[in-house]
């Protein structure tokens, strides 16, 4: 009896330690016309923080945010860019650590610059280039650029980790009504300059004969099953009208990986309470990768309270991205649900 007792508390102790500790984070956004603008009006309760600051449509404006985070695809903590040299997000753990952005300068420091092709995608072949800490490329349009900060793939975790084994990764995503999209990052000397017109034109003829999806689009990794995933996109006004009342639910894609994205921005009412009126956008589809590491199975998510939430997940296994509940790790699920279990499976054990 005392074994069982024993494994009961052990099993108890290392789920609560999985359990994230919460923080006081500050939750708020707006735009300012300084470098030293700041905002500290309003909280949210998470295990981490974030604050980030990215220019607006009016030259010279900043627009600044606040709020919290799960599960955050940044691997490393601090302030670094954000994609864009003149984005910055930053990602802490403590009660309102979010408070100023402060330069992570050590990392910043030893960061070397390549040089990459620079093009939009309606001049694929422009002939520019610019200097960054790593280049990125769109394959299905020929748009392509420099990349500031950690490395950064939808999906995957961010951070340097992302090319110690190659210096290239490339993933293809399905989503919704869209054509299948391929993007590929690389960290050497102008090596997103592989755009060919003739290759886009053969995939495309492909794309029109396979319904595959985002298989036509990837050099794909042969040793990782296919799933069968929801391939839907649902815009709307109404939050109780979610993708799963509508009619694309009923189309499906193939890949490594199911995804799910949403974003959700809630009004408020003149009372100034937080009404059930939100603009809802909602995303599934599946994925297709060429290296299987570093891909953050699971949810991600960030919100600001009562005004904006994101949510970003991806999983094995089919039909899984039927919304972020479902998206979430099943094995964390089942580990709950032994969990819950496991004392009425003892006390049932003892009176035997």
């Amino acid at each position: 009896m005392s074994h069982h007792l024993l494994l009961y508390f052990v099993l108890i102790a290392g789920f609560l330690l999985t359990v994230e500790t919460k923080n006081e984070c500050y939750s708020c956004s707006g735009v300012c016309h300084n470098e030293n603008c700041n905002c500290q009006m309003g909280s949210c309760e998470s295990s981490q923080c974030f604050i980030e600051k990215k220019p607006t449509e009016i030259p010279g404006s900043m627009k600044i945010t606040k709020g919290c985070l799960r599960r955050t695809s940044r691997i490393h903590h601090g302030c670094e860019h954000d994609h864009f040299s003149d984005h910055i997000l930053c990602v802490c753990q403590g009660s309102y650590c979010n408070d100023r952005i402060v330069m992570n300068t050590t990392r910043q420091k030893y960061t070397r610059t390549i040089q990459c092709r620079e093009c939009s995608e309606k001049n694929p072949n422009c002939g520019s280039s610019c200097e960054g800490h790593w280049c990125h490329e769109d394959m299905s349009t020929g748009a392509s650029g420099c990349g500031y900060g950690p490395p950064a793939l939808p999906f995957y975790y961010r951070g340097p980790e992302l090319f110690y084994y190659r210096s290239k990764v490339c993933i293809t995503l399905s989503r919704g009504a869209g054509k299948p999209r391929r993007h590929c990052i690389c960290n050497t000397a102008n090596c997103n300059n592989v755009y060919n017109f003739q290759y886009i034109a053969r995939d495309r003829e492909k794309e029109s004969s396979l319904r595959s999806r985002s298989l036509t689009l990837s050099a794909t990794d042969y040793t990782l099953p296919l799933q069968t995933c929801y391939n839907c996109e649902t815009n709307t006004q109404d939050a109780t009208a979610m993708s799963h009342t509508t009619n694309c639910r009923s189309n499906r894609c193939l890949g490594h990986y199911c995804t799910y994205a949403a974003q959700r921005h809630t009004s408020k009412s003149s009372m100034g309470r937080s009404n059930l009126v939100h603009a809802v956008s909602e995303l599934q589809g599946c994925m297709n990768v060429s290296d299987k590491t570093h891909i953050q199975i699971g949810c991600s998510k960030k919100w600001i309270s009562d005004e904006y939430e994101e949510i970003h997940c991806a999983c094995r296994g089919n039909l899984c991205n039927s919304d972020s509940l479902t998206a979430t790790s099943p094995k964390l699920l089942q580990i709950v649900h032994v969990l819950l279990l496991l004392p009425a499976v003892l006390y049932h054990h003892f009176l035997a």
